[in-house]
């Protein structure tokens, strides 16, 4: 049987150093997604100082940060299963 990444329950929008991105709880591990360089931070106990939680973002945005980890919108249809019936 195959394990499944978990989906984060509740995204946050954040700042991290003055950089604005996407704060997720994804498997355990607080993650850091900035939406300019699309770089992707673990977040340690000593980045609290330089974070900053602004709010929970919506479903809509939580789907296309889950996007844009998988690799975007042409890698996830060109990697699709097509099966046939």
């Amino acid at each position: 049987m195959t394990s499944v990444a978990q989906s984060p329950s509740k995204i946050f929008q954040a700042t991290l150093r003055d950089e604005a991105g996407t704060l997720a709880k994804i498997d355990g591990e607080i993650l850091f997604f900035n939406d300019e360089t699309g770089a992707i931070v673990a977040i340690e106990p000593e980045d609290c100082v330089w974070l900053c939680v602004l709010g929970e973002i919506g479903l809509a945005d939580a789907q296309a940060l889950a996007d844009r980890r998988r690799g975007g919108y042409a890698r996830i249809a060109c990697d699709r299963r097509q099966e046939v019936a």
